[in-house]
């Protein structure tokens, strides 16, 4: 029989008054003991109702459970405690407390009360239920033990773009960012499984497909055997500085960028899986954010590091340090150094254009440091500390400086920075020094023009290497800026040349179309120029470099036409190098054409470079088109090309560059000159080179029969020398290759096997027995050589053997019979 409580708690006759009552348990007993006519009062619950079976049973089973294990417990301990839950009696649900204080002989004693009460009969719960849960300010999602979601509120489908529709039956993977490690995820379930609740900041991915941060509170429903997860979500994108330098499971919360660790591991992992091939580098940055932008500025600089092209990892280290990996081909001596400031440049240049100006005045304002992979370090997990301590030793004078934790290597960015800040500030403070060197006309041996180059001093006087400064002025975007102060300041020089040298000396400026502003534009820049500082339009030839980017079939041949007709000559520079130079060359849209220095050195009669200098010159002289020869060095070089008929020479055999002050210089070739050209013809009109016939080409040993037939198809020769370094190996001749081709070559009969022939090389067919003839031999000896039936043809050598030139038959006859010298 139920009975009313004794003890502390309040007599039968207050809890009627009251909102609650008394109970007592003792240790065995499966339910509470409670005063029967105060219970139905308490409860309003009928006469006829069973009072024991009606309490238990509208306990949850795992309330029933918990509260009598406390009750257990409270008796072993003699520690009071209490307990809160929800029961059900007649349609209403009330939540109460549980209070207990242990007595004597494994007896509990407590009181019920009452905290809240709901009719679950009307609206009133659905109302109530309602409001908790389509709140404004927490979201709500709900899944099954498998993660299921089962539904969600109208906060969360604001917050993240999902409706319940699209979200329902998905997993609630799909809010995964991709951002947190699976270890991070794991301790997340072992945490709320084993506590029931898990509480933190993470990472996830709308239905719009961005990364926002959320305080999520996730707790594990049972009941009676079945599992629920509750999560509540606070979205944190408009509290940004509730998340500053949180990490979770590898990631800072704000930037969403792996942590150090993160960063490191996939450094080296990827150091780990590379081939060696590339130089990998570390860089560590310290913008300085303006005050009141720091976090919407970092997270913009965040996502614009995610999105860089040229990082391999990004990461950030908090305290507003950045990490990214980049890599750069790896190179032997300076030009290292080079590829290393190149690349570095274009992360950073890539960087502002992702992420705007404030991002990028905030990084100038800061620190930058790194650490390289094989100079400073060979162990790719302190590359991190590396660069973090480069970065720190920056004095913070310097804007935009760049600290390199390697000595030498740092040393030699500081140089080439420097030298960037001489080349934008002799190009803006239009101080490049103007260079001329002279072109030679080889009609008349006299200066035509000169071309104009540009050349740099540094604040100490000392002249820079001019390659290096263009090739940055080139990275820097300059070179278009560079053209027109060197054209401008040449045109401006003319007029002094003219007073002091004459009025028919010309000048070639140089215009660069692989520039910013493309080739059109140049175009137009150069025509300007000279409208603006030329006189003598006349005696201006603009030398288009980098001719690849110019299309001949555009608005920009109009341009050129346009140019060329105020006067202006057009040449086109480095021909050769550019796979479609020729289709300039045929639509006529040039003056000149300029062979580049490539070929010309150590050329040689019958060499490889001198049938491709042959062939330009017989085309651009069948097209009208004058040819330049640039880089013209020796003797033997200016010999060879003018034996080709080459309108002008340039190079160090007349006179190097010299600035306007000491142009009269120029003029000192004129006695070497004279040297060569007395030298060369008193070979030839005194010796027994007089009888032969200039320019004969040479060909290689390695050389094909079919090369040989073709040069002998010609008519122009009947025997070709086989010349290696100099020296004669051999002859071929008509009768030489007919014992080897075929009739049938070159007909309808013609088989493989006259086509193999013709590609067996010349050393294995030319004759290797022939008569040699001191150079030295003068014209009156030949009769006597004659008289001694010395078999022809004759290959004349110098005193040290190299080969100088072939006598043939025919020209044996031409001297006998008097019918003219070659």
């Amino acid at each position: 029989m139920l009975q009313p409580s004794r003890g502390e708690w309040r007599s039968g006759e207050h809890s009627t008054q009251s909102s609650s009552y008394g109970w007592q348990w003792k240790h065995g007993d499966a339910c509470l003991h409670v005063d029967e006519a105060l219970f139905r009062h308490f409860w309003r619950v009928g006469l006829s109702e069973d009072v024991s079976a009606l309490f238990w049973s509208s306990f949850a089973t795992i309330d029933k459970l918990q509260l009598l294990n406390l009750l257990d417990r409270a008796c072993q301990s003699k520690k009071s405690g209490s307990y809160r839950c929800w029961i059900s009696l007649n349609s209403v649900s009330h939540y109460v407390l549980f209070r207990f204080v242990p007595q004597a002989e494994n007896a509990v004693e407590g009181e019920i009360r009452k905290l809240f009460s709901v009719d679950t009969k009307g609206n009133e719960f659905s109302t109530l239920f309602r409001q908790a849960f389509d709140n404004d300010h927490h979201g709500i999602l709900l899944t099954d033990a498998s993660t299921q979601i089962l539904l969600c509120n109208r906060y969360f489908e604001n917050h993240t773009g999902y409706k319940l529709n699209q979200i329902v039956g998905q997993c609630a993977s799909i809010l995964d960012s991709g951002k947190h490690s699976d270890e991070f995820y794991q301790s997340i379930s072992e945490e709320v499984n084993s506590k029931g609740l898990w509480q933190g900041v993470v990472l996830i991915r709308t239905f719009g497909g961005a990364i926002v941060p959320q305080e999520l509170t996730l707790q594990k429903l049972t009941c009676d055997d079945k599992v629920y997860y509750l999560g509540l979500y606070v979205d944190f994108s408009d509290r940004l500085y509730r998340i500053a330098d949180m990490e979770h499971g590898g990631v800072e919360l704000l930037t969403q960028l792996p942590t150090e660790k993160q960063f490191t591991q996939q450094l080296t992992v990827r150091w780990m899986d590379s081939n060696n091939d590339d130089l990998l580098m570390v860089l560590a940055f310290l913008p300085n954010f303006a005050a009141g932008d720091e976090y919407e500025l970092k997270q913009r600089l965040s996502e614009s590091l995610e999105k860089n092209r040229i990082s391999s990892a990004v990461g950030y280290l908090g305290g507003n340090h950045f990490v990214a990996a980049i890599e750069c081909n790896k190179s032997q001596g300076p030009n290292q150094v080079q590829i290393i400031h190149q690349t570095i440049r274009k992360f950073f240049a890539q960087l502002t254009h992702l992420s705007g100006e404030e991002v990028q005045n905030a990084v100038l304002r800061g620190k930058v440091g790194v650490s390289i992979l094989g100079h400073d370090t060979q162990n790719p997990k302190v590359m991190v500390s590396h660069a973090v301590q480069a970065m720190l030793e920056h004095d913070g004078q310097h804007k935009g400086m760049i600290t390199f934790y390697h000595g030498s290597i740092h040393r030699e960015v500081l140089r080439r920075r420097e030298l960037e800040e001489l080349v934008v500030r002799s190009i803006k403070e239009e101080s490049v020094e103007v260079f001329y060197q002279p072109i030679i006309d080889t009609a008349t041996w006299d200066i035509a023009k000169f071309e104009a180059l540009c050349r740099f001093k540094d604040k100490h006087g000392q002249w820079q290497n001019t390659q290096e400064l263009v090739g940055i002025a080139e990275e820097l975007e300059m070179v278009a800026d560079l053209d027109w102060t060197v054209g401008k300041k040449s045109l401006q020089g003319l007029k002094s040349i003219h007073e002091r040298f004459g009025t028919r000396i010309g000048i070639t400026i140089n215009r660069s179309l692989n520039t910013k502003l493309g080739a059109e534009e140049v175009l137009q820049n150069a025509e300007q120029m000279i409208c603006l500082y030329s006189d003598t339009p006349e005696l201006v030839t603009v030398e288009l470099t980098e001719s690849a980017y110019f299309d001949s079939e555009s608005s920009q041949s109009e341009l050129i036409k346009r140019i060329r007709n105020m006067g202006v000559s057009v040449a086109i520079d480095d021909f050769g190098t550019g796979y479609s130079s020729f289709t300039y060359l045929s639509d006529c849209n040039f003056d000149l054409l300029k062979i580049d220095k490539e070929f010309v050195t150590d050329i040689h009669v019958g060499t490889h470079k001198y049938h491709i200098v042959r062939m330009i010159t017989e085309l651009s002289h069948t097209l009208n088109v004058k040819v330049v020869a640039e880089g013209v060095e020796t003797k033997q070089e200016l010999e060879v090309l003018c034996g080709l008929g080459v309108d002008y020479i340039q190079g160090y055999f007349f006179s190097k560059p010299l600035p306007l002050d000491q142009l009269h210089l120029a003029w000192n070739y004129q006695n070497q000159l004279s040297d060569f050209l007395e030298s060369n013809e008193s070979v030839r009109s005194m010796g027994v080179l007089r009888i032969a016939q200039s320019c004969v080409p040479q060909l290689d040993p390695q050389e094909t029969i079919k090369q040989a037939k073709l040069l002998l198809d010609e008519g122009k020769y009947t025997v070709l020398p086989i010349v290696d370094e100099g020296v004669c190996l051999g002859i071929v001749d008509r009768e030489t290759l007919n014992l080897h081709l075929s009739p049938t070559l070159g007909t309808k009969l013609e088989t493989t096997k006259d086509l193999a022939i013709c590609k067996r090389t010349l050393n294995q067919v030319m004759k290797t027995q022939f008569s040699t003839v001191d150079v030295a031999t003068k014209a009156v000896e030949i009769n006597e050589l004659l008289k001694q039936s010395l078999p022809l043809p004759w290959v004349i050598l110098d005193e040290s053997g190299q080969y100088m030139g072939i006598v043939t038959h025919q020209d044996v006859l031409h001297y006998v019979s008097g019918e003219g010298l070659f």
